[in-house]
């Protein structure tokens, strides 16, 4: 019998695909679990949220105190505001907003055995320099302070007015190595100084016959400020789908030794009471509500916010700014779009219109330096996009430590002008607007 050639034959080998499509059905269930279980939602909304006013608002928000960039009364109102929006069912970003602040170490004036404590001027850079003290007239311009003997000395003056920064740039532009202000002053502003390389400081009125029996003295000025990073927070506050189509914002920072009641505490207050009313509307899916920090230190929040939403922004049909508008120094105004302003007089015919400084381009040694303006809306005129600024005037206590108080009815009626505003720019027809070509000066 002839030897078998072929093989017997064997069980076939099972195939690949099931295993292969049973793991993409695993891996595909696996996907769709973990983004269900980490996409963004928005906080329940709070009963309690929804029934507090302007007034109750700002009891919370005083007790912090004043709100520079870099102090414990800044960032317990931040975290507090942001406690706020996510009641109100708001999904709450954070932005960093990195920057240097001064910080005043202290310094004095001596001259002999005669030391009187002084402190920096606010912005100055501090410094040491020994001169004569030569007393200049409070109000002095910088054509009444070129002639010596003020060059290569220190002045000293009383109280220049509430504003010290036309007299601080006068001395400096006449060549002086150093000032002394006396702080007799019944009112003041906190204007920041420019920072220079020189003592500029201020001493008490306690020492303020002391210091004027040392004028034509040789005396050595000694100030330390120290330049500290801080970080400021904007906060976003909106739906997780909503698009700012409209985009109400209001700086939440304010200057140095002051509770910034009206600059701006009364805007922060009339966005958080939009935002009150927005919820359960189609207002709150079209909208974002912004809080700047560091416009006092040169509108840097703002700044920041539309570098990195430059794409949600596309969007954007008018952004409205809400500054100082708690103290009734005049009816609310608006420095407005020529497009938005008939959907502004339909909701407020006797809506006061008042000019805004224009944006200035600077150069500095052929370069442009950072464009100057008021407030926060500077930034989204830059690229481009409508803007309100809604504002009730400067009043008196403008930058200064008895800026204490406003009014919770205007803070209420700015908030509801606000709210029918932006629901009347979602319903016109308005188009986007391009921002401005890039590599332009001004953007």
């Amino acid at each position: 019998m002839a030897a078998r050639t072929r093989p017997l034959p064997t069980k076939p080998a099972k195939p690949v695909w099931p295993w292969l499509l049973l793991t993409a059905v695993l891996l595909g269930l696996l996907s769709w679990g973990y983004r269900v279980v980490t996409q963004p939602r928005n906080p329940a909304v709070q009963a309690r949220a929804l029934g507090r006013t302007p007034a109750q608002n700002w009891q919370a928000l005083r007790a912090f105190g004043p709100r520079p960039v870099g102090s414990k009364g800044h960032d317990r109102a931040v975290d507090w505001l942001e406690t706020q929006f996510s009641a109100l069912g708001y999904r709450v970003t954070r932005q960093d907003v990195p920057l240097t602040r001064s910080f005043d170490l202290g310094g004095s004036l001596r001259a002999g055995q005669t030391v009187i404590p002084v402190a920096a001027i606010y912005g100055a850079a501090g410094g040491e320099q020994t001169a004569k003290l030569v007393r200049v007239p409070p109000q002095a311009s910088a054509e009444q302070l070129r002639q010596p003997p003020v060059q290569t000395n220190i002045a000293l003056t009383t109280c220049p007015g509430p504003n010290w920064k036309p007299l601080v740039e006068a001395v400096m532009t006449a060549g002086a190595f150093g000032l002394v202000v006396i702080d007799d002053c019944p009112t003041r502003r906190w204007q920041k100084v420019d920072a220079t390389p020189l003592p500029l400081v201020q001493a008490g009125a306690r020492d303020k016959g002391r210091l004027l029996a040392l004028a034509g003295q040789t005396v050595t000025l000694r100030s330390q400020v120290e330049e500290r990073p801080v970080i400021g927070h904007n906060l976003v506050a909106a739906r997780v789908k909503a698009r700012p189509e409209v985009l109400l914002g209001a700086h939440l920072d304010t200057v140095n030794g002051s509770l910034g009641a009206n600059d701006n505490s009364s805007g922060v207050l009339s966005v958080l009471e939009a935002a009150r009313q927005a919820v359960n509307t189609p207002l709150a899916d079209h909208t974002w509500f912004v809080l700047f920090d560091a416009e006092e230190d040169g509108s840097l929040g703002s700044r920041a916010f539309v570098r990195q939403f430059g794409f949600p922004l596309h969007s954007t049909r008018a952004m409205l700014n809400f500054d100082m508008v708690g103290v009734d120094v005049r009816p609310l105004g608006a420095a407005i779009d020529p497009e938005v302003l008939p959907l502004a007089r339909q909701v407020r015919p006797t809506l006061r219109v008042f000019e805004d400084e224009p944006v200035s381009d600077r150069k500095i040694l052929g370069r442009f330096a950072p464009p100057t303006g008021r407030s926060d809306h500077l930034h989204f005129k830059l690229i481009q996009k409508r803007t309100v600024f809604l504002h009730r005037g400067e009043d008196v206590n403008y930058h200064a430590p008895t800026d204490q108080t406003l009014q919770p009815a205007l803070v209420q009626d700015t908030a509801d002008f606000g709210v029918a505003l932006a629901r009347a720019v979602l319903k016109a027809d308005l188009k986007v607007k391009e921002p401005c070509r890039i590599g332009a000066p001004s953007c």
